[in-house]
């Protein structure tokens, strides 16, 4: 992350009350500097610090409401350093022209943060299904791991392939198998828990992240999605199934990509097997000592 990105991180994570309280000190304490320092030191431009803040956190209205407090304090400033008289049109057009300038900094400020959270949220969504994308899965897919070590609790990470996309491309055309993929993702996307994630890996490949969800309950999550998704290829009329391999992860030693590769290596068996089917294992300290790693946990026969 660069050292912006990291900035606006950090304060995006300040609560509302602290940023507001930190900007009326600003503020308070620029308007009172110049006041003191008279017409020869100018401050009146670290105006810009508060109401560039409100405007990240607030929003527009937020960074607008300070640009109109920053004028005030800053025109009454001269008035007392310049002797300005306020029947003079001098003070009245001063203080226009900074209003515009803050104005334009708020309006600069709020489309490049709405510009970059659309930058953010693309990234993380799958231009053609709407899922999340590798980028969002692999994130969760970490907090997750990580809960699961520091709980105890089981955590199910699954790989699913699209059989024979290459023939809904080759026999209908492109148009249809994007058609397919939509079809596929939403219904996974129907069935699964607000806490499960979906994404799309790439081509015919999508992962499932089902967090705190034991073997046997991954099963039948698993199940419920590929029946889902079985019955949208259907009414679609596309020559496809599905194929999936899935860990349940039980403690110990473990990263993301290792889980992926076991799921995707189980999921390649399910292929080479026939298609059309589910395989899943359980791994970690906690899986049955007595069945052998890779050997399968439960499969669901093909339909």
């Amino acid at each position: 992350m660069t050292p912006l990105g990291r900035l606006a991180a950090l304060v995006d994570g300040l609560r509302h009350v602290v940023v507001l309280l930190v900007c009326v000190t600003l503020i308070a304490g620029v308007g009172f500097v110049d006041l003191l320092s008279g017409a020869d030191v100018v401050f009146s431009v670290f105006y810009a610090v508060p109401i560039a803040l409100a405007t990240w956190v607030f929003g527009r209205a937020g960074g607008l409401l300070f640009s109109v407090v920053a004028t005030v304090l800053w025109t009454v400033g001269d008035h007392y350093s310049l002797h300005q008289a306020w029947a003079s049109a001098v003070p009245w057009w001063n203080a226009a022209v900074r209003l515009a300038f803050f104005a334009l900094v708020v309006v600069i400020l709020a489309a490049l943060k709405h510009a970059l959270g659309e930058e953010q949220r693309l990234a993380r969504v799958d231009a053609l299904t709407r899922v999340p994308s590798v980028r969002h899965f692999r994130e969760q897919a970490e907090l997750e791991l990580r809960r699961a070590q520091r709980t105890g609790r089981p955590l199910s990470v699954a790989i699913f392939d699209v059989d024979d996309l290459k023939v809904v491309n080759d026999r209908f055309g492109h148009p249809a198998g994007d058609a397919l993929l939509i079809a596929v993702a939403r219904a996974w996307m129907h069935v699964l828990r607000s806490t499960d994630v979906v994404a799309r890996l790439g081509g015919d490949e999508f992962a499932v992240l089902l967090p705190e969800t034991s073997s046997a309950a991954a099963l039948v999550a698993l199940k419920k999605g590929r029946g889902a998704a079985l019955l949208a290829i259907g009414e679609g009329g596309w020559p496809a199934s599905l194929s999936i391999g899935a860990v349940t992860y039980l403690g110990g030693e473990a990263d993301v990509e290792g889980l992926l590769r076991h799921a995707d290596a189980l999921m390649y068996e399910v292929k080479n097997d026939g298609k059309d089917g589910v395989r899943n294992v359980v791994i970690g300290d906690g899986a049955d000592p007595v069945r052998p790693e890779g050997s399968p946990a439960g499969r669901i026969a093909p339909t």
